[in-house]
């Protein structure tokens, strides 16, 4: 893809991100979308099948992204406690970064339970595989998710301004429930 292409395609997600911020996406429309990105229809349908297809794109970018920082920086067997703090570390980073994105895909009153849902269980899935080799201590599937689910839920307390952290103490929070784990 070239970087026209790649530059439209960040183009129609802002405004999709803003336009979800705003109103329910069954009212958004690839109309209004092209509008506000200053592109015609066809720009829109050469990229993405309909809202919801942006929307399921918007979410797998940010999925992906973190999936990979994720299995990039978990811990080996030798670095246990000290990986969790670069995984902790860059995954805020990220989130600090796209932190409007995240905040409306999470707390969207109609997606955002989806969306949380479907971040929930890629990073059990990841725990699951990554630990499935480490003989001693494995961790059950409720103690994964119940790891999972508080740090998730502080994130989209964090995103939505409900918890009043500055990134850096968010980091310090997921580091010290983390090295519980």
């Amino acid at each position: 893809m070239d970087r026209r292409q790649n530059k439209t395609q960040a183009q129609i997600k802002a405004v999709f991100v803003t336009l979800l911020a705003e109103m329910p996406i069954e009212k958004i429309t690839v109309s209004r979308i092209a509008d506000l990105a200053n592109i015609n229809r066809g720009t829109f349908y050469r990229h993405y099948k309909d809202v919801y297809d942006l929307h399921d794109q918007v979410l797998s970018d940010l999925m992906t992204a973190m999936t990979q920082i994720f299995k990039a920086t978990y811990p080996s067997e030798s670095t246990y406690h000290d990986d969790f703090k670069t995984l902790s570390y860059l995954l805020v980073t990220y989130i600090e970064q796209h932190k409007s994105t995240v905040a409306v895909l999470l707390n969207h009153p109609q997606a955002g339970a989806q969306a949380f849902r479907q971040v929930k269980r890629a990073f059990i899935q990841k725990v699951l595989l990554l630990e499935k080799d480490r003989p001693n201590n494995i961790p059950s599937l409720v103690e994964i998710d119940f790891i999972v689910s508080g740090i998730m839920g502080l994130v989209t307390d964090y995103v939505s301004q409900q918890l009043t952290l500055t990134a850096d103490e968010l980091y310090e929070e997921i580091y010290r429930l983390l090295q519980k784990f």
